[in-house]
């Protein structure tokens, strides 16, 4: 009996020990658990860590998630089906996201981390985070479809949009930002709105926010007008680089240090033949000479890769994406043939231009993906 009971001590303990053995994953020390969440890149394991118990909830903010890069509407879906689906070119996954439906509702762009939507019969627009599900409201646009929505500050949204021109060479713009009772007109309208070739204009306007102020390409002379957020009127104009080719389509990147103004050209017919030079903004002085605010023609971009859309784009450090390599510029365009968008990355130091993998059903309008 007592090799019997001895027995199944034994066993008993055997058992406790490897029940023992288990890991649990609620007892992680405290000041461990925010080092994890910030090594997971991808968003969608980032919200599954969170929801593991309430200790890790309560341990790690929405606010904690890491850098993202952006993600690319699909451009078969819509408020229509109630749903929208998203390409990831950090985790190359593709996402699926219910939507409140609607069949007057459309995405016509987007502000960093939200989507700019608009409604076709009423004309009311609002900005949407689609993982949020949050949605604020903007002053309706009496003047048809908004046709750009750039890249905002961190600290305010702001929204800018265009309309068709009052006269054949004068384009309004109007400002808001979520709160505005009303769109405000900015002095000082781009001129000249449809690209001619005969005369070297741009096929689009570049836009960005930086430091309080907002950034626009005139589409006439390629300059940059530069307008005061509080006042909303322009302050001072920025001409055109010197060493510019006409024919480019013009994107004004708010980058770490300052703003970059990025000229994409195609080269010959085809479809994968381009080129870019990329200028930076300098004021003040230059070479121990006073100077006016200018474009100055750099080669690189740093420890810093550019994403593009239609009339803007984003700056990321390299360092927080270990798998992208630094000065690059990552950029969607239609192919003409397939009638698709396709994804690309150029090399600046190579001058080599590569494609991505990326979804048939690509679309051209990305934005950040915040949980915030």
């Amino acid at each position: 009996m007592a090799l019997c009971a001895t027995l199944c001590l034994n066993n008993q303990t055997f058992s406790e020990t490897k029940r023992s053995e288990k890991p649990d994953w609620s007892d992680l020390p405290p000041e461990l658990i925010p080092l994890i969440s910030q090594k997971i890149a991808d968003i969608s394991d980032f919200v599954r860590f969170r929801v593991v118990c309430k200790r890790w909830r309560s341990a790690v903010q929405v606010s904690d998630l890491a850098p993202q890069l952006p993600w690319i509407i699909d451009e078969f879906v819509s408020f229509k089906k109630g749903y929208l689906r998203f390409y990831s070119i950090l985790s190359g996954k593709t996402y699926t996201i219910k939507v409140p439906q609607s069949t007057d509702k459309s995405v016509r762009g987007s502000t960093y981390n939200y989507l700019l939507t608009c409604n076709s019969q009423t004309l009311e627009c609002s900005i949407f985070n689609p993982l949020t599900v949050e949605e604020l409201s903007l002053p309706q646009a009496k003047f048809q479809f908004p046709s750009c929505v750039p890249y905002p500050e961190q600290s305010s949204r702001y929204v800018v949009m265009s309309k068709s021109p009052l006269t054949e060479d004068c384009t309004p713009l109007f400002l808001c930002q979520p709160g505005d009772y009303k769109w405000t007109r900015i002095n000082g309208s781009l001129t000249q709105s449809r690209y001619r070739k005969e005369r070297g204009e741009f096929f689009n306007s570049g836009f960005t926010f930086y430091d309080g102020r907002c950034y626009a390409t005139d589409l006439k002379t390629g300059s940059t007008k530069v307008i005061d957020l509080v006042t909303r009127t322009m302050i001072y104009v920025v001409p055109l680089p010197e060493s510019e080719l006409p024919g480019g389509f013009v994107y004004l990147v708010a980058s770490f240090g300052g703003i970059l103004r990025v000229c994409h050209y195609k080269m010959y017919s085809e479809e994968t033949v381009c080129y870019f030079s990329v200028y930076r903004l300098e004021l003040g002085h230059r070479d121990g000479n006073a100077i006016g605010p200018c474009w100055v023609e750099i080669d690189n971009i740093s420890n810093q890769f550019l994403f593009l859309h239609d009339i803007h784009g984003c700056a990321f450090r390299a360092e927080d994406f270990p798998r992208f390599a630094a000065n690059g510029i990552y950029f969607s365009k239609e192919n003409s043939m397939k009638k698709t968008f396709e994804l690309f990355r150029y090399d600046l130091k190579k001058r080599k231009l590569e494609v991505l993998p990326a979804p048939v059903t690509l679309g051209h309008v990305w934005f950040v993906p915040s949980l915030c």
